[in-house]
């Protein structure tokens, strides 16, 4: 080991018995340092360490970890990931470029671990892009009760000796938390849709579906809101899942600012040769008394409207993943999947992947789904940009991880707000079929919005 390595590792290291995660860190990165040093360049290297079960300082907790770009939390897999600056980031020019760059990456640490993991953002169809994809340089991550630290290095890109300082910094602001910040709260709110101008463009859009251009087409507003404090983004994903505890809740780097949303649907799950994905469409709000709420869920399995709205984006899903799968199963008839403020109609669906796909030319094959965009594809996406329907802070597109053995997760970014020091917008969308009447999908769209209202603060 060189002189500067050692001295970088000296100056962090705590007495001997005082054994706590980032003595466990520095232990792995002198025990791997060889290995570390000889991979090649350009190439990917992650190194993993088991954190104990009593981690220090409430790191167990959701509410202690601070700081960092990245945070994914998924309840339904008792899973949270919380990421710190950059290894690595690539623009894909194909789903299958970061195949490469996976089959290569070399794992280091004990076996047994969970595999490292890149984050990576598709945007929507109407503003069409690349997909982006970045390494976290440090991990934290609490799956099924294991906690594990991995930190991650493009060989070339840093000296060994910076990147250790990076990684030792970067994993003590995780690991360390701080206390809870105060939410920010709304000063000021201005919206660049009208009611009346909201009336003209779904009767418009009513129309045209009634003429045989197109069979759905997915209508959203904008919100603009200034806030009293600059808005951070993990407080505002804790706050969130702690509203939405079904959904999965993600704050990601975006642009100058970030993405947080709470999506109550995974356009996919990838684990090994299983591919899960969730067909979610059709809406009604929830009711606090227990016969109204039922009776709600009724009625929406009975609407003719929604259901045939359901059943666009369902088909589609299994058309897509049909493609790709050997077999593809779901049930006849949806459920209704109840969130805190509204309920939907759902469909689950499964595939069986053919040997050689991977995860991401799935999500390419699923995106955009009619229930972001409208269907078919072509005429929804022709008829939105001649109305001028616009999106951005990531509304409608997709985000996601997918680890070193290629399984990963994807959510639409929806019920979403893209934060910037002390701005935010926020988005939300209706499905918009021949009968679907403007008031109504107002009103829809009223309740989406609260969703994201709640994030904030009194005044």
């Amino acid at each position: 080991m060189s002189p500067s390595l050692q001295t970088v590792l000296d100056e962090t290291c705590r007495p001997a018995g005082h054994v706590d995660p980032l003595r466990l860190l520095e232990h792995a990165i002198l025990d791997s340092l060889d290995s570390i040093e000889a991979t090649r360049p350009g190439g990917l290297v992650s190194l993993s360490v088991a954190l104990p079960d009593a981690a220090p300082d409430g790191v167990g907790a959701v509410d202690a970890v601070r700081g960092g770009d990245c945070r994914w939390l998924s309840p339904d897999e008792d899973q949270a990931l919380y990421g710190a600056g950059e290894a690595l980031r690539l623009a894909l020019p194909t789903p299958d470029a970061f195949e490469t760059h996976r089959s290569a990456w070399a794992v280091l640490g004990e076996e047994g671990l969970p595999p490292p993991l890149t984050f990576w953002t598709l945007p929507p169809a109407l503003d069409p892009a690349p997909p982006e994809l970045w390494v976290p340089r440090v991990l934290l991550r609490r799956s099924r009760g294991q906690m594990t630290l991995t930190v991650s290095l493009r060989r070339g890109d840093t000296p060994v000796a910076e990147a250790i300082r990076w990684w030792l910094a970067e994993a003590r602001t995780l690991l360390r938390g701080r206390p809870r910040d105060a939410l920010p709260a709304i000063a000021s709110r201005s919206a660049k849709t009208d009611r009346a101008d909201w009336t003209d463009r779904v009767r418009r859009t009513t129309e045209a579906i009634a003429a045989g251009r197109l069979a759905k087409a997915v209508l959203a507003r904008r919100l603009d809101i200034r806030l009293t404090e600059t808005a951070h983004p993990h407080v505002l994903a804790d706050r969130l899942a702690a509203l939405h505890p079904a959904c999965c809740t993600f704050a990601l780097p975006h642009g100058q600012g970030h993405v947080v949303a709470a999506s109550p649907e995974r356009l996919a799950v990838k684990r090994g040769s299983e591919v899960h994905s969730t067909a979610l469409a059709g809406t009604a709000r929830r009711h606090a008394d227990p016969e109204a709420d039922a009776r709600a869920a009724r009625d929406l399995l009975a609407s003719p409207k929604e259901r045939r709205e359901h059943a666009i984006v369902a088909d589609a899903i299994i058309e897509a993943l049909a493609e790709v799968c050997d077999s593809v199963d779901c049930p006849d008839t949806p459920d209704v999947m109840r969130l805190r403020q509204v309920q939907h109609l759902r469909t689950p669906v499964t595939g069986h992947l053919r040997a050689g796909v991977g995860f991401l030319d799935v999500v390419s094959r699923l995106h955009p789904t009619p229930a972001v965009l409208g269907w078919p594809r072509p005429a929804a996406l022709a008829w939105l940009r001649a109305m001028d329907e616009g999106r951005d802070g990531l509304y409608t597109g997709v985000a996601g991880w997918i680890d070193r053995d290629g399984d990963g997760e994807a959510a639409m970014v929806l019920r979403s707000a893209y934060v910037e020091d002390r701005a935010a917008v926020l988005w939300a969308g209706a499905g918009i079929m021949a009968e679907s009447d403007p008031a109504r999908e107002w009103t829809e769209t009223d309740l989406k919005l609260s969703t994201l209202l709640n994030l904030f603060g009194d005044p």
